[in-house]
């Protein structure tokens, strides 16, 4: 049997996800249902441990412009599929100012999240979106917006693919934080301006910045665009870099080692000799060219 479409709508005890009158229907939303917060400003504050419930899909849109959870506490739920700040019109909704989702459920349901785009944070210290995910085989796409997973100290997620895209300006509608506590496979960056503290299997850049802090490990970084600035002292087994990407090791006087770093003429790197340890001779993919160090 399908589920059921579960409207938010917070008529009464105002902020309840618990509460059966808070919901089109009147009835809280329950495993395989389809969930919309949309055109609304009352903001979900309690009844946030949902976290045995798997829904079909939970949308949140840039009409929606409550907050989601507090300032310590997440909405806990499962979801196949979360879409967030979707709209449709000419005229761009403001969104909510705070998203929190814990969404390490037991179900082990949590499969694709997309987001469209984000509000202004009520906290300029930390992304508007915040996520905690717990699914090797998960995967996040960031069109646009501030986005944070697992951005406190202390806080952890496990998540598969994370792929970075954009809507108009490749440089600037994605924003994207990853924290140290985060086991992450694979990161592809297509724009946007994009932070990571954690190890990473394979990251790909096509375009915008990714910057990478802490001691994670990298085992394979393609630098195919835009410009990546290593400061992680962990060390990168494989660095491959073709035109016009740039990979910059210039920003941090951290000791940090590649492994073999692989150069198509036209892709740059940028190092100080005394930082950077290049265990082996740095070779090109497909052609020589000239090789740039500080």
């Amino acid at each position: 049997m399908a589920g059921a479409t579960c409207i938010w709508i917070g008529t009464t005890t105002a902020g309840d996800w618990s509460v059966a009158a808070n919901w089109s229907g009147a009835a809280v939303p329950v495993d395989g249902d389809f969930v919309y917060l949309e055109n609304s400003s009352v903001s979900v504050t309690a009844g946030l441990d949902q976290s045995a419930i798997a829904l079909a899909s939970l949308t949140i849109a840039q009409s929606y412009t409550g907050s989601i959870g507090t300032a310590t506490a997440y909405l806990q739920i499962g979801s196949v599929l979360t879409n967030i700040g979707q709209y449709f019109g000419i005229s761009r909704p403001n969104g909510s100012p705070m998203i929190k989702l814990d969404l390490n459920d037991d179900d082990t349901t949590t499969g694709t999240i997309n987001v469209w785009d984000s509000g202004s944070t009520s906290d300029p210290n930390v992304p508007t979106i915040r996520l905690l995910v717990n699914d090797a085989a998960s995967i996040l796409n960031v069109y646009k917006g501030s986005v944070g997973v697992a951005p406190i100290t202390g806080e952890t997620s496990v998540i598969g693919i994370i792929n970075v895209s954009y809507v108009s300006n490749v440089a600037s509608d994605a924003n994207l934080f990853v924290g140290s506590g985060v086991t992450l496979t694979t990161l592809e960056i297509f724009g946007g301006k994009n932070i990571l503290n954690c190890a990473t299997v394979t990251i790909t850049t096509w375009a915008g910045t990714l910057t990478t802090n802490g001691t994670g490990v990298i085992l394979t970084l393609n630098v195919f665009g835009g410009t990546v600035t290593s400061n992680s002292s962990g060390t990168i087994a494989a660095a491959n870099i073709k035109p016009p990407g740039f990979l910059d090791m210039t920003k941090s006087v951290t000791a940090r080692t590649i492994t073999t770093l692989l150069r198509d003429n036209g892709g740059k790197i940028s190092y100080e000799v005394g930082d950077v340890t290049l265990t082996n001779k740095i070779a090109p993919i497909a052609t020589s060219g000239r090789m740039e160090y500080k």
